[in-house]
């Protein structure tokens, strides 16, 4: 089988560590292979080779006929193309579709503007709405193009249209959350939006693998409280940021600024090297890629709240803006931004961290999808206290500006439908709960905080306390802790 179209161009110019969504052949019979990460071969049958076949321009136009757009592949194509020859191809064919694209995604790209003059014709969309999410189109007079991308040349990501996205895309989310929360009794609903918040905080921080003090989880609560409060030209400004980064690490890590140096996640273990998982945006990249994830927030309004959501927070942990608190921010971001489209309704919290929580492999495959990109492309050294420098920030830039985020999307999806369909077992969770206080308040009045330690370590033990936990309530005779052991079990039996 020959290569041919995105395929061919990989081989052309030695992007082998480039990986591609969807790869093309020529042969004698055509097929299509799916991966089990999503991904495409297929293969055309010969006649369908470009013609001149060793012209690059030739298999970029068959890559955007059959292989679709792959902004950050093509940016590094088109790096290594001279302008004229570009110009040139373009004039061949002026008002052809793909003449019109490659021109418009050549500047869009690469920032640079080609020695011609404009196209005529009618406008082609950038993005087949078909087959990837757009945005309110904005007509490009000089290519004659309906520019329908999500973002802009500073951030553009795009998101395809698998089936698992056209299924979330037709899901009513806010019906479902309003639904569950609507027959929560109004008694009841501050308190378990109280439980909401606390639950999503502590869960946030164990994704982590830190359990936080009272001081941090409710700092970390105040914030999810103010989610969606701050217009959307405030929400990702550097102040904004930082004052949610300063209010919830602990304040000898808070800063003033995005960081200054370079960093990475990783993991330690003894005796062996740092195990380095990913190498973070550069420094010096950070101010226009955070400019430029601000700058299309108010583009990404037009499209779905949890595409929004999604691009948002996986944007900025990719980004890693700071030493500390990424992760926590990005989850917050999450909330914020469904707060803000009113999806979740202003003053709630989907447990979207507890949802990860009980799925970690899926939430790093997720990242992984990204990182792995990323540092097939990275080069780096270390030096004997163990600072990093990524040694060739431009080849890997395209990818943090140029991002396919459709599995992160597929991902948020998976994870609200899950933390939705959770929703009624944690509000029935609380229900019982109450019953449960007021059933052992009738076999002995503990104090509020003996009796909340009481049901804390009867849910640990099943609905009995342990021997060992027994030592903690001295005060109770045995009949005492049986008949506690009793009402525990009839505040959470089922209703009949």
């Amino acid at each position: 089988m020959n290569p041919v179209g995105n395929t061919w161009l990989r081989q052309k110019f030695s992007l082998l560590k480039s990986r591609l969504e969807h790869e093309s052949y020529l042969s004698s019979r055509a097929s299509v292979t799916h991966q089990k990460d999503g991904r495409k071969t297929e293969t055309y049958l010969r006649q369908y080779a470009p013609k001149p076949f060793d012209d690059p321009l030739a298999h970029i136009e068959f890559g955007l006929k059959y292989d679709g757009v792959e902004l950050a592949f093509l940016r590094e194509v088109f790096g290594r193309l001279v302008p004229e020859n570009v110009t040139a191809y373009i004039k061949q064919s002026p008002t052809g579709k793909y003449a019109k694209q490659i021109g418009f995604f050549y500047e869009f790209l690469t920032g640079t503007e080609l020695p011609m003059g404009g196209l005529a014709g009618n406008y082609v969309p950038a993005l087949n709405p078909e087959d990837y999410l757009t945005a309110l189109k904005v007509k490009n007079p000089r290519w004659r193009v309906d520019h329908n991308l999500l973002g802009t040349t500073a951030f553009s990501p795009t998101v395809r249209l698998t089936e698992k996205i056209k299924a979330g895309l037709n899901r009513d989310w806010k019906g479902q959350i309003s639904a569950v929360l609507a027959d929560t009794p109004s008694s009841l609903l501050y308190r378990a939006l109280t439980y909401l918040y606390a639950k999503e905080t502590r869960s946030s921080f164990l994704i982590e693998r830190e359990e936080p003090v009272r001081a941090r989880e409710e700092r970390f609560i105040a914030v999810l409280r103010d989610a969606g409060k701050v217009p959307i030209e405030q929400a990702l400004t550097l102040e904004r940021l930082v004052y949610l980064q300063n209010t919830i690490v602990d304040p000898r890590y808070a800063e003033k600024a995005y960081r200054q140096i370079q960093n990475y996640v990783g993991s330690t273990l003894p005796g062996v090297s740092e195990q380095i998982h990913y190498i973070t945006v550069p420094p010096s990249l950070l101010p226009s890629l955070m400019s430029g994830l601000a700058g299309v927030a108010s583009r990404l309004e037009t499209v779905s709240p949890v595409v929004q959501a999604a691009v948002t927070g996986f944007q900025f942990v990719f980004i890693h803006p700071f030493d500390d608190g990424n992760g926590r921010l990005h989850r917050f971001l999450f909330q914020d931004v469904l707060a803000r489209r009113g999806v979740i309704p202003m003053g709630a919290a989907l447990p979207i961290s507890a949802a990860i929580l009980d799925n970690m492999h899926a939430y790093d495959e997720a990242l992984e999808d990204f990182s792995l990109r990323t540092m097939d492309k990275s080069v780096y050294i270390t030096n004997d206290s163990g600072a990093v420098t990524l040694t060739n920030p431009a080849e890997v830039e395209p990818l943090w500006r140029f991002p396919d985020l459709t599995r992160q999307v597929e991902y948020l999806m998976s994870v609200m439908s899950r933390a939705i369909d959770a929703l009624p077992k944690e509000l029935d969770y609380l229900r019982r709960y109450d019953r449960a206080r007021a059933e052992i308040r009738g076999v002995v009045d503990l104090p509020d905080q003996r009796l909340n330690s009481l049901i804390k370590w009867l849910d640990a033990g099943g609905g009995k306390l342990s021997k060992n936990k027994r030592k903690q309530f001295a005060e109770l005779t045995d009949e005492e802790i049986a008949g506690t052991e009793q009402a525990y079990a009839e505040g959470f039996a089922h209703d009949s």
